[in-house]
């Protein structure tokens, strides 16, 4: 008799087994999932070593109040921590100094960077014999004037340092309860709010936004500019896919030379609307930069050629546009007070002095340059090194550092050296320029007027190259 013994599985057993399966499984993705997590911030870390950076503030003399984007962080020196990437606005403000204040652009990097600021000390009237202690008129009403005219020109809270807002809280850090003062702040407030809606309602997202955040920066507690920020954050969320029609709009407007101009159709516009889509899009930025200094070589050509006035609006509104460039303010200042020392001469020459360097010799005579419309003249001491140049036989001009190199139009060349050289230069140019009214010449000065036949006119008008090969002649 056979005898079969049957085995039979235990239930515990296929339980078991199930469950350990379905824990490696649950490990395996675990471990896939950690793996991830890890590249993931790899990768981040390498792109962007830190999501924020960092401000170091100094101030002269320290212990100012610094202000970050209208908050208050600390008093100088002092870092600041946990700053975004973008563009920032920092204040100093220390009792007994000018407020100070300067549109920062803070990018990644590990360093922190750097900011000082150099506070102007107030310089207050001496008081009357019967008050003490009186406010600086003089200073309150030139800070005053100064608001008035900057909020005329649009320059309500930009370029730093040199519009309406800035000025009005000059006013209010030497007279707190100065009316006017409140009152031009209210002003740039409206403003600013005005401008924001309409160009919200034109579906400029990018200027509204903007404004929103000055207002959100240079006015804390207004609730209008935080509801806007979240009204127009919506819009450009609700629009994200408009940012490559936009950079096809300003490679276009770019290439047709309409860099700022005509409003609502220029690369400046289209660049701004594909920034406030996707921040830091490396190909907008790359053109708006290109288009900076299209325009600041524009705005140069116009110096080159006298018109000072057109130079300074440009290089203001470049300067409204690119905040964070500091150097447009700075040379629109200079261009600036060059206008106005050249509106200021009250004469029609100017005398500097110079050194001339004898053609064919090392000798060299000390002297004086005037310059005038009608030529250049070097006076010496002694009469005998004397040299007088008429415009019409000047061909060329070469003014290289502290040395003028004058070639006539028989091919002579005569050098001179000065420290002061360059603002001769600048006022001869203005004086070449500037039209001359037409009058009939005097007997005498017919009488010394040489006839001159149209063929020598036309060989005079020839410029001849200086030794560097540039030449720079003067419009007859």
């Amino acid at each position: 008799m056979t005898t079969t013994y049957l085995a039979r599985r235990q239930p515990g057993f296929a339980l078991t087994r199930r469950e350990k399966v379905t824990r490696w499984i649950a490990v395996i993705l675990g471990f896939c999932l950690v793996a991830a997590l890890v590249s993931a911030g790899i990768l981040l870390y390498i792109r962007y070593p830190s999501a924020l950076g960092k401000l170091d503030v100094v101030t002269t003399p320290p212990g100012a109040e610094i202000w970050l984007d209208g908050r208050r962080v600390g008093t100088s020196p002092c870092t600041i921590e946990r700053v975004g990437f973008g563009l920032h606005t920092l204040r100093a403000a220390h009792a007994g100094f000018l407020l100070a204040e300067r549109e920062i652009l803070v990018e990644s990097g590990e360093q922190p960077e750097a900011v000082s600021f150099v506070l102007q000390p107030i310089k207050a009237d001496p008081p009357p014999a019967r008050t003490s202690g009186s406010a600086p008129t003089e200073r309150i009403a030139e800070f005053m004037q100064r608001a008035a005219e900057a909020f005329q020109r649009g320059d309500w809270v930009t370029p730093a340092n040199d519009n309406a807002l800035y000025y009005a809280d000059a006013v209010l850090l030497i007279q707190p309860d100065n009316e006017p003062a409140r009152a031009m702040r209210t002003r740039v407030q409206n403003a600013l709010v005005r401008q924001a809606e309409l160009a919200a309602g034109r579906g400029d997202l990018a200027t509204a936004q903007s404004t929103y955040h000055l207002l959100l920066n240079r006015f804390p507690s207004d609730e209008r500019s935080q509801a806007g920020i979240t009204r127009i954050a919506d819009l450009i969320d609700a629009n994200r896919g408009q940012a490559t029609r936009f950079l096809a709009l300003a490679e276009a407007a770019f290439a047709a030379g309409r860099y700022l101009d005509p409003p609502h159709n220029n690369a400046y516009f289209y660049l701004s609307q594909v920034l406030a889509h996707e921040r830091g899009h490396p190909q907008a930025q790359a053109l708006r930069a290109e288009v900076r200094r299209r325009v600041q070589a524009q705005a140069e050509a116009w110096v080159e050629e006298g018109a000072l006035e057109q130079a300074v609006g440009e290089y203001r509104r470049l300067a409204r546009l690119f905040p964070e460039d500091r150097t447009l303010l700075y040379r629109a200042g200079q261009l600036e007070r060059q206008r106005m020392a050249d509106r200021s001469l009250a004469v029609s020459a100017v005398s500097v002095p110079a050194v001339r360097q004898t053609p064919g010799t090392r000798s060299e005579t000390t002297g004086t340059l005037r310059f005038s419309a009608t030529g250049l003249v070097f006076a010496a001491p002694r009469g005998a090194e004397s040299l007088s140049l008429a415009t019409e036989d000047i061909a060329g001009w070469r003014l290289l550092r502290n040395e003028l190199a004058v070639t006539t139009t028989t091919g002579a060349v005569y050098r001179f050296t000065g420290r002061d050289l360059k603002h001769g230069v600048t006022l001869w140019q203005t004086l070449r320029r500037a039209p001359r009214p037409a009058s009939p010449p005097s007997e005498q000065e017919s009488s010394h007027t040489p006839t001159t036949n149209p063929n020598e006119f036309t060989r005079r008008q020839q410029p001849t190259p200086t030794p560097d090969g540039q030449t720079h002649r003067f419009p007859q």
